[in-house]
C-alpha cells in the first residue's frame, strides 16, 4: 500500500520484484528490466500522448552491504521512470529512444530498508491528471 496522495485518476498500481538500482549503476539494467515486466504483467496499455501524470513510487531496498552502498532517492526514481515506456509511451524527439517521463508532472517518492523476510521491490503507483 502506498502512502501517497496523488491527485488525478487511478490507472494502474505495478508491484515491483528485485533489487531497486541507481542511475548509471551496474544493477540498472537488471531493475529496468523487472519494471518493464511489472509493466507487462499488468495489463497496462501505453496511454494516448496528451494525458499527463502522477505518479508515487514506494522503494523497499535491501540492507546496504558494505559502507559505500547507500540509497540516493533521486537516482532510484531515474532509471525506474526511464522504465516506464510501457505506460507513458516514448518521447517524441530525434535522439534515441527514450520513455515519455516528461510527462510527469507530480512526482511522491519513498524508501525504507526491507523489514525480516520481506523481499526488496517497489510499489509504482500512477494516476492520469486532467480526465
Amino acid at each position: 500500500m502506498t502512502g501517497h496522495d496523488l491527485p488525478g485518476r487511478h490507472l494502474v498500481t505495478l508491484e515491483v520484484q528485485g533489487r531497486p538500482a541507481s542511475y548509471s549503476s551496474a544493477a540498472e539494467t537488471p531493475w529496468k528490466e523487472a519494471v518493464r515486466f511489472a509493466v507487462a504483467a499488468s495489463g497496462v496499455l501505453v496511454v494516448p500522448r496528451s494525458p499527463r501524470f502522477a505518479v508515487g513510487i514506494d522503494f523497499r531496498t535491501p540492507a546496504a552491504r558494505n559502507a559505500n552502498e547507500i540509497w540516493d532517492l533521486d537516482n532510484l526514481v531515474k532509471p525506474t521512470l526511464d522504465a516506464l515506456e510501457g505506460v507513458f509511451g516514448f518521447r517524441q524527439w530525434k535522439g534515441s529512444a527514450q520513455a515519455a517521463d516528461d510527462r510527469v508532472d507530480h512526482l511522491s517518492a519513498s524508501k525504507r530498508t526491507v523489514a525480516d523476510g520481506e523481499p526488496p521491490g517497489a510499489i509504482i503507483t500512477i494516476h492520469v491528471l486532467g480526465v
